[in-house]
């Protein structure tokens, strides 16, 4: 198991053990039986031939605590609790009625992003004020509004996903996952949930009573799965903790992938200024055609550069290189190799986008490669699954790319950038860490100079 703990993460280590031994490993991680895919074309026997076997996730020791027994969206079993769970996030969260009735909410939140960097003497730490970004719209649409106890919510999350991403020694020695209780690791967990727990059960009050006295005009997500409780119908009943893992769900993806993403894509541009350049004269361009130029989700189609970029980085850098494991629920084959049921299969998206079957000049940043290219990151093309794809990909893409893309063409629009103290780009630190996503492990800091100034 020594790959796992390879310095540049264990998506690395794997990505170089693929290209000795074949894109379809197996493994012996612990007493657990793994297969690796490290080829688009095994990951569609995995992800599409075979999604039905293994559409399924393994228990691990993390969701057992973090997410309410397993009764999130990310780690429930696979059956008709999961499928109703995926249902009401896709139709609250990701349809196109829902994301233009949210529209409101990110455009007000990146006008106060831009506000506040617009404010600061100092060199900015761009991912803390993108999470905080982030962590204000997921909450605003899942509570309704912004958090009391926000500060407290937002370190919990974080040391939620820092614990949740740690090694687990019952992850890969069942028998011995008693250790975790002398570590104190499966204490902090425990911790961390009862402080993320205080803090939604106060909100979700405040939710029932004003239910209570009038029906809500506009219900927030938590309005929704409480109307879903109490009117019953569903194939399997809701409780509060079902309803508490779901809000952790969603909250903590949509605060941790986009913030990564954008960080990694202002990182990249910072390295290839002609890219920033273009990038931003594109976004200038059509906002000051404007008669009022403001940034408004509207804009986004019209900017293709823009989306480029972001392309670009969710390939170079993906948000989860080793997608959420899954597990074989019969036996079947893939590529030839016969995988017996309760195998875990993990997903080495890294390794697939640096493939040159299927990416030309795979290890180099190039945006320009998607001019022509018909991908896209829904899951339907198996070399650029950054989210997944089949029954198990991820059900928030549309909201996640809404906030990523918004918040990106304002700060391409309203800045210019540069590095402090004279640091030079191709000095940056590159190094990731790879917890729940892979982030860097050396935040961006930045000197914002206002080109643009923000509407009042």
């Amino acid at each position: 198991m020594k790959h796992l703990l390879h310095p540049g993460g264990a998506h690395r280590a794997l990505h170089d053990l693929a290209t000795k031994y074949g894109p379809v490993m197996h493994l012996k991680l612990g007493f657990i039986s793994t297969v690796v895919i490290s080829s688009a074309d095994a990951a569609r026997e995995i992800m599409k031939t075979h999604d039905s076997i293994f559409c399924n996730r393994p228990k691990l020791v993390a969701p057992k605590i973090l997410a309410y027994n397993y009764s999130d969206v990310a780690f429930a079993p696979y059956g008709s609790y999961w499928r109703q769970l995926k249902k009401i996030c896709i139709l609250e969260l990701s349809t196109t009625k829902s994301i233009e009735s949210t529209r409101f909410i990110r455009e007000e939140e990146v006008k106060l992003l831009a506000q506040g960097i617009s404010k600061s003497s100092e060199p900015i730490n761009l991912p803390e004020r993108l999470f905080a970004l982030y962590h204000n719209i997921i909450t605003r649409i899942t509570f309704g509004d912004k958090l009391g106890d926000e500060l407290r919510f937002r370190l919990a999350i974080r040391d939620g996903t820092l614990l949740g991403a740690g090694f687990q020694i019952g992850d890969f020695f069942p028998s011995l996952g008693f250790v975790a209780k002398f570590t104190g690791m499966n204490r902090k967990m425990e911790e961390c949930l009862v402080e993320l727990s205080s803090i939604m059960d106060k909100k979700i009050q405040q939710h029932i009573e004003w239910r209570e006295k009038e029906k809500p005009v506009n219900e927030c997500l938590v309005d929704v799965l409480l109307r879903l409780k109490n009117e019953g119908g569903l194939d399997e009943p809701l409780t509060t903790d079902n309803i508490k893992s779901v809000l952790l769900d969603v909250i903590t993806g949509a605060s941790e992938n986009s913030s990564n993403i954008v960080e990694w894509a202002m990182t990249e541009m910072l390295r290839n200024p002609s890219v920033m350049e273009k990038a931003q004269s594109e976004v200038r361009q059509v906002i000051g055609k404007k008669d009022k130029p403001t940034i408004e989700e509207s804009d986004l189609p019209k900017l293709n550069y823009m989306k480029m970029v972001v392309k670009e980085t969710l390939r170079f850098h993906p948000p989860v290189p080793l997608l959420l494991p899954r597990e074989s629920m019969e036996r079947c084959t893939i590529n030839g190799y016969e995988i017996p049921s309760n195998t875990r299969a993990i997903i080495n998206y890294y390794a697939i986008t640096r493939d040159p079957v299927s990416w030309k000049d795979p290890n180099e940043f190039n945006p320009e490669r998607f001019q022509d290219e018909t991908k896209d990151y829904r899951g339907h093309n198996f070399e650029y699954i950054p989210f997944g794809a089949g029954r198990r990909a991820c059900p928030g893409i549309s909201l996640g790319m809404a906030n990523t893309e918004l918040s990106l063409v304002t700060l391409l629009y309203h800045f210019d950038w540069e590095l402090p103290d004279g640091e030079k780009p191709q000095d940056l630190d590159m190094n990731e860490t790879l917890g729940m996503t892979c982030y860097k492990t050396c935040n961006l800091r930045l000197v914002p100079t206002l080109r643009f100034p923000i509407s009042t």
